[in-house]
């Protein structure tokens, strides 16, 4: 059997890349031989993919037309080559299984961000309704494609991506802990409070964060030192960051590759993101056991309160957040129920468990 995967980059180690690697995997597992069709990769990613690669030729101009121009080569060696599932990433038509990564048209609503270039690309494929199933990465998700795009609600299945255990976890915590702050140069009688993401601090509102900071800071008797790990400018928040003197207690880093690490040194995370369709690396400070306030505009959060795992906020109160973090940091007792809820949710959703998951949703799709 042959599944066909198209996406136009499997290049970086992008979240829509995770989940490609991911599918590979569980397909690999039903006895697929794979096909991935993209623009730009990376070997060691194909490696881990297990797949072929076809390069479709890019585009040369950036734009709009640069997407269709994919599709259309998919499509045409979709005509001319047997496979018995094809699955697309957002990158092109399907009449199989569409996966989306992304809610561009919420985007833009909820960050007042101009129109994407992506969107009149997204638009088109999410309303052909050629596919047999659309996979969403979270019921906010399924519900815009629902709302926006008159998506029948038995085409829409949400699969939430899954965790790896092995490495986030609540395995030698403490020994862990002392490490990353050594390695921050952060004292051990400090209470450490952080946002960890890749970058687009726009979207995961970092402005937001250090409002909450700032509150933290004015209210709180003891020391507490801020985090923000992400690919993205930082020199924005200068004013912000000294009027509410927190020069000395806030440092911005890179994303790391041991980000296991740096969540083991947290006492709180806290992720106000204006929209995050899914957000796994919330759900990775969560298995390693860390005390989390999330938006309820974030995918995970909807797993948060299925489960009731604290805490997920509606809007943006600063009172509200401000407090709430407040009452995790100074109640040790709430704190570790916090921790431990955590990372029993995390134990749920495991790359085992959605693996699983994963084939028989596969499983059901065969028709070929």
């Amino acid at each position: 059997m042959r599944a066909v995967i198209a996406i136009r980059q499997i290049q970086r180690h992008t979240g829509a890349v995770r989940n490609v690697i991911e599918h590979c995997q569980y397909l690999r597992a039903l006895g697929y031989s794979i096909t991935i069709m993209a623009e730009r990769h990376n070997r060691e990613i194909l490696n881990e993919c297990g797949a072929d690669f076809i390069q479709i030729m890019r585009w040369p101009i950036k734009g709009t037309y640069r997407r269709v121009w994919f599709d259309n080569r998919v499509q045409r060696w979709l005509k001319a080559h047997p496979y018995d599932l094809f699955f697309s990433h957002g990158d092109s038509h399907s009449n199989d299984i569409l996966v989306m990564h992304n809610c561009v048209r919420l985007h833009e609503e909820k960050c007042g961000t101009p129109e994407l270039d992506v969107a009149a690309f997204h638009d088109s494929v999410i309303s052909a309704g050629d596919y047999r199933v659309l996979i969403t990465n979270s019921k906010l998700m399924a519900d815009d494609f629902h709302q926006r795009y008159s998506v029948p609600q038995d085409k829409l299945h949400v699969f939430y991506q899954g965790v790896d255990t092995s490495l986030f976890n609540m395995l030698n915590k403490e020994t862990l802990r002392r490490k990353a702050r050594r390695e921050l140069q952060i004292a051990e009688t400090s209470a450490v409070v952080g946002l960890i993401t890749s970058g687009d601090f726009t979207k995961r509102n970092v402005h937001f964060f250090l409002e909450v900071a700032g509150f933290l800071a004015s209210n709180t008797s003891f020391q507490i030192d801020f985090l923000v790990v992400g690919k993205s400018n930082s020199t924005r928040f200068a004013d912000q960051i000294s009027a509410h003197g927190l020069q000395s207690r806030i440092r911005f880093i890179d994303p790391v590759p041991n980000v296991h690490q740096l969540f083991h040194a947290l006492d709180l995370h806290i992720f106000p993101a204006l929209l995050e369709e899914y957000g796994r690396v919330v759900l990775e400070g969560l298995a390693c056991g860390v005390p989390t306030i999330a938006s309820d505009n974030v995918g995970v959060a909807e797993l948060m309160q299925e489960h009731a795992v604290p805490e997920v906020i509606s809007g943006y109160n600063l009172e509200e957040w401000g407090n709430a973090a407040q009452s995790l940091l100074t109640d040790p007792d709430a704190g570790q129920r916090a921790s431990q809820a955590a990372a029993c949710l995390a134990q749920k959703y495991s790359m085992v468990n959605q693996k699983h998951a994963m084939q028989d949703l596969v499983s059901s799709l065969i028709k070929r």
